[in-house]
């Protein structure tokens, strides 16, 4: 197997002024200073095992830490009963090829598009392969992670089956947990929702349409996991109602037989102008899909790359044939009835919200990684400006597969931590994320998680420039 050259880039991100660092002032508990030269990893998902694989070939010195007993993140947490973004129809929605790390293939017997258990195989072979399961600690929640004066970081642990917490001081600290899985809820609560006599369920804690077997089962929503879960439970349920707030555009995982991440991928597309690839890919749709009114969804409100796809192939099929059916917004509960903004309303046993996630790190203050308008602020969405020895892996959603993005961010960080490249001064940092906050604003709106919106290629290339161009002594030290 034969290592290929991992590209990096960065874009643009959103920031803004980041409150002084929490410094901890109690000295006396961190006695454990043999880890103060360590890289502690937080999380062992597709993330987690890209930076420890990159810090290993660096011959880096680094624990991870994962609160589940294996590695794989949500993709192995789909396949058990536990509330979790995956669920048991979950299959990869960008292609196996541009999915896997670039020097470790997935196998040529997985299907184009695999499902989450296949996905979870392939991610357990990786750590064994390159080593990885030696250096993590499983089973291990991270409770709190406080910054020292002297710039060392405080993890404070608790091991899940014993309850027993740990301290343990490190050099660098690297998030690799993920963004959803912090359930968001229709804000403010639905007028009647609270004596709906049926259940109500955010699409976390959603497992099967096995669990709904013969149920009249409303899906708010209209992301990839209303689209999956819908079209799940069109199976299986007596009736499956699709309830639509805002319409997204609808896209195919293939077009001309090529799937889409392959060509967001591709260096023909990135050498199209933006412009030129929205008309490339809106005429494209409008041939092969046709309009969206046409299945009773509403146009868009908004051209395509204004706002994430919905990618699916089988939702608009499954609606065509009367197995899905469209309603507006939900407007209120009326009893056991639901009622739309339309003034239809449908009896319903199970209402199932697909609204999304909050991106939340429970064990680090708000203030070091957003600004109070709730965007994310990090350096080339890495790297908070006044928290050097602190970075962020994966904390973006692609146009296209996140693999190789996060192959970028692992090789940048492990040569932060090494100090081959040097990190501009926090004032340069902070005026890039306000760049970059400014063009998410125009491009998506003032959202949260559209602020994390990167484009394929230029991100990349963005952090293949940074890497180059600040080669040097670390300034993180």
């Amino acid at each position: 197997m034969t290592q290929q050259e991992i590209r990096h880039a960065q874009s643009p991100l959103y920031s803004e002024r980041v409150a002084p660092p929490r410094i901890s002032d109690d000295r006396s508990q961190y006695a454990d200073q043999s880890r103060r030269g360590h890289t502690c990893v937080i999380g062992a998902g597709l993330a987690g095992l890209a930076v420890a694989k990159t810090l290993r070939e660096r011959n880096s010195t680094f624990t991870v830490l994962e609160q589940t007993s294996g590695v794989g993140g949500l993709w192995r947490s789909a396949a058990e009963r536990v509330p979790s973004p995956g669920y048991a129809a979950l299959h990869l929605n960008t292609s196996a090829k541009v999915s896997a790390f670039s020097y470790f293939p997935m196998p040529e017997s997985y299907p184009r598009y695999p499902r989450h258990d296949l996905v979870a195989d392939y991610l357990g072979s990786f750590s064994a392969e390159f080593g990885l399961n030696e250096h993590v600690e499983f089973e291990t929640e991270v409770v709190d992670v406080a910054r020292n004066a002297d710039s060392t970081w405080n993890v404070r642990t608790r091991e899940r089956t014993s309850g027993q917490e740990r301290v343990r001081t490190f050099r660098h600290v690297v998030v690799a947990t993920g963004h959803h899985w912090h359930p968001k809820w229709p804000e403010p609560a639905i007028p009647g929702a609270e004596d709906f006599p049926g259940e109500q369920l955010h699409s976390f804690d959603y497992h099967s349409a096995a669990d709904h077997v013969g149920k009249r089962v409303v899906v708010a929503g209209f992301g990839n996991s209303a689209a999956d879960i819908s079209v799940d439970l069109s199976r299986l349920a007596k009736e499956t109602y699709l309830s639509i707030r805002r319409s997204l555009h609808v896209t195919p995982k293939t077009m001309f037989g090529i799937p889409i991440d392959e060509i967001a991928s591709a260096g023909w597309w990135a050498r199209m102008g933006f412009e030129q690839q929205r008309r490339f890919v809106e005429l494209v749709l409008r041939v092969v899909r046709g309009r969206l009114t046409d299945y009773g969804i509403p146009e868009p409100d908004h051209r395509i790359f204004s706002s994430p796809v919905t990618i699916s192939d089988e939702l608009l099929s499954r609606i065509s044939h009367g197995d899905i059916t469209v309603r507006p917004v939900i407007e209120r509960f009326d009893g056991s009835e639901v009622v739309f903004a339309d003034g239809s309303h449908v009896e319903a046993d199970t209402v199932v919200y697909c609204t999304g996630y909050r991106i939340v790190v429970p064990f680090l203050p708000d203030e070091w990684y957003r600004n109070p308008a709730g965007q994310i602020t990090l350096y080339h969405r890495v790297v908070p400006p006044h928290l050097p020895g602190l970075y962020f892996a994966g904390f973006i959603r692609p146009v296209g597969s996140i693999t190789r993005l996060l192959e970028g961010q692992a090789e940048w960080i492990a040569d932060l931590v090494e100090g081959s490249v040097i990190l501009p001064d926090a004032a340069e940092m902070t005026e890039e994320i306000d760049r970059h906050l400014e063009g998410a604003l125009r491009r998506y709106g003032p959202s949260e998680t559209d602020s994390v919106q990167v484009d394929f290629a230029p991100y990349l290339e963005t952090l293949l420039t940074e890497r180059r161009a600040r080669a040097g002594s670390s300034r993180a030290g």
